[in-house]
């Protein structure tokens, strides 16, 4: 990371900090010496349940379009993916061309073709969103908290536009040649010299593979079987990451409505993409922590559960991801020694 991002994990910590000393470090501490082990194990393979199944969901599309990538491949590019979208501001897009970059090294896939799977993936992963954010809208209302059902009800509008957007732009090849050259000028202006460097593969890949992104993206939109199954898969990985809290909720003897779960979890998701922190780090904790007291909750309990929670889905998979990470460039870089060891051997015997 950049001098820039260690900053902003920096300031991350601060905001965590800040957090435990509003709830009470002591008040804190006291609820974690009684905190009861077993559910905790429970939180924990709650998460490993939502990433197999977001694993299941990925090879149903892979399958569709005849890509045989491995399970084990397949959770690693997952946490490839994490790992970079845990690291980087903001929407946290960057993760999913790790991922095709990790299936395609791999499989010897072309990207156009590894990508389409990973863009029907990512708008699967939004569909059960939609239909919570709108269930968690009609709780809020009838609990009467204004403020969060206007929250909620601006989050449903965005979280439309954006999925209707992405699909008019992903089913248009115009639009995405368009939006991949829009980010290159940006990243001209910003690096002119690697820019350069990399202009004629950058046009290569947009004009080859693009056009095998848009054939390979709509054969999987018009999939039904693939399509009903992936989507089932999930909103079973969706139902485990709500289960995910509402065990650590049990385990510090606070249990709470899977509902009221949901609602934290909407909110936390859509501003975690306007995050500038690297992976809403710290703020995606004061946000779920500030909700959750909204909701009724003691604030040293909804800090205690927040961070818990946040232990399993962020820190803990970001160290995994760091480490699959490793292991791939060290796996990609002999990769590239042999290819160039080989090319070297054929000019000599050439010569020779």
């Amino acid at each position: 990371m950049s001098a820039r991002k260690y900053s902003l994990v920096g300031v991350g910590i601060v905001i965590i900090i800040l957090l435990l000393w509003w709830a009470g470090i002591g008040d804190v501490i006291e609820i974690l010496k009684t905190a009861r082990l077993d559910y905790f194990i429970l939180a924990i393979l709650a998460y490993i349940a939502s990433l197999l199944a977001w694993a299941l969901r990925w090879r149903v599309l892979l399958k569709s379009l005849n890509i045989n990538a491995g399970f084990g491949t397949i959770i690693g590019a997952l946490f490839s993916g994490v790992f970079i979208n845990n690291v980087t501001p903001g929407a946290r897009g960057g993760g999913e061309p790790v991922r095709m970059y990790y299936i395609s090294k791999r499989t010897g896939e072309s990207y156009g073709h590894v990508f389409a799977t990973v863009m029907m993936d990512r708008i699967l992963d939004v569909i059960p969103v939609i239909f919570m954010l709108l269930f968690a809208t009609v709780h809020v209302y009838r609990l009467g908290s204004f403020t969060l059902t206007l929250t909620l009800l601006i989050l449903d509008a965005f979280f439309a536009f954006v999925t209707l957007t992405t699909v008019g732009i992903l089913l248009s090849e115009k639009k995405t040649k368009g939006i991949l050259y829009w980010f290159y000028r940006r990243f001209k202006r910003i690096m002119p010299k690697k820019a350069l460097k990399y202009e004629e593969k950058f046009i290569r890949a947009v004009e080859v593979d693009v056009p095998r992104f848009q054939e390979n993206f709509k054969v999987l939109m018009k999939h039904r079987r693939a399509f009903a199954l992936s989507l089932f898969w999930s909103f079973v990985t969706w139902l485990f990451i709500l289960l995910r809290s509402y065990y650590i909720f049990i385990s510090i003897n606070n249990p709470i409505r899977l509902v009221d779960v949901m609602v934290v979890q909407m909110i936390g998701i859509v501003i975690g993409m306007f995050a500038v922190v690297p992976g809403g780090a710290g703020l995606i904790e004061a946000i779920n922590s500030a909700v959750y007291v909204l909701l009724g909750i003691d604030k040293e309990i909804a800090v205690t559960a927040t961070l818990l929670e946040r232990l399993i889905s962020y820190w803990a998979p970001t160290v995994i991801g760091a480490g699959v990470m490793t292991h791939f460039g060290i796996k990609v870089g002999e990769e590239k020694k042999k290819a160039n060891d080989k090319d070297i051997n054929v000019e000599s015997q050439e010569k020779g």
